[in-house]
């Protein structure tokens, strides 16, 4: 199996097959690693996680409900600070995890102006804060300021409900990918700086790589913020569903498999 970029090949490293190492009824469609051989799964549908490597299954929690470990809507999940962090929608919380899945904290979100405030994506700056959207309200909080928004989408004249994913760098400025097709970049005080077309259709992630921003969606199709765009060879129905970075890897998330990826 290859991976090709239209200019820069990628190295395919490893695949993690997920029809041999998953049970058929889990279903994850987000993802955050832990490093290149694990990795922590979020199946919406069952509102349960689990943490996969080469060995299958390592630990399993979650599944619908009001206790400590689970969910009533998990919808996004990142793993900063050493811990992992579920975004539980209805619930208006952050939950946090240690690796083994032992419940470290659950971080009520307190808006001044939104009451619940409805947390659909969640990313973390270089700094130690966490900063949470809510498409609904067009808003983007830090965890720990709430008395204002750091950044307010309404004042851009952009709706918050177009809002695909975010992302931040290693200075702490902040991207974000609309359903537009279009990349709006903050910087880490929330000012906004500069926005740029992407070429692809439906984008579904933006991530910060080899330092430039760049963005994938389903059909296995990477666009830089220079505008190259680069393209995954799949499978036959094959779908992208998520993708993260770490360090110098890529790893992507798809329907079928976990693939590690390197320049």
């Amino acid at each position: 199996m290859a991976a090709c970029l239209a200019q820069e090949p990628l190295n395919f490293l490893k695949e993690y097959s997920l029809s041999q190492l998953l049970e058929e009824d889990f279903a994850p469609i987000r993802m955050a690693v832990l490093d290149d051989d694990q990795f922590v799964l979020l199946d919406q549908n069952s509102s349960e996680l689990m943490i996969l490597s080469e060995k299958g299954i390592i630990y399993r929690t979650g599944g619908f409900g009001q206790d400590d470990e689970s969910f009533t809507e998990p919808v996004d999940l990142m793993v900063h600070n050493l811990q992992i962090w579920v975004c539980d929608r209805y619930e208006n919380a952050v939950k946090r995890f240690d690796y083994k899945f032992n419940i470290l904290g659950i971080d009520n979100v307190i808006s001044n102006e939104y009451d619940p405030f409805y947390p659909d994506l969640i990313t973390a700056d270089p700094f130690g804060k966490a900063h949470i959207l809510s498409r609904q309200y067009g808003q983007l909080l830090s965890m720990d300021n709430s008395i204002r928004a750091l950044i307010d989408l309404n004042q851009y004249g952009i709706d918050g409900r177009c809002i695909v994913d975010i992302e931040t760098d290693h200075a702490g400025n902040i991207a974000l990918i609309s359903c537009e097709n279009e990349i709006i970049l903050f910087n880490r005080f929330g000012r906004k700086s500069k926005t740029s077309l992407v070429k692809l259709i439906d984008p579904i992630h933006i991530f910060r790589w080899s330092d430039d921003w760049f963005v994938i969606n389903s059909q296995g199709e990477i666009e830089s913020f220079a505008g190259n765009v680069n393209i995954l060879l799949l499978r036959e129905d094959e779908t992208v569903l998520d993708a993260d970075v770490y360090f110098q890897h890529l790893i992507i998330l798809t329907d079928q498999r976990i693939m590690v990826l390197k320049k």
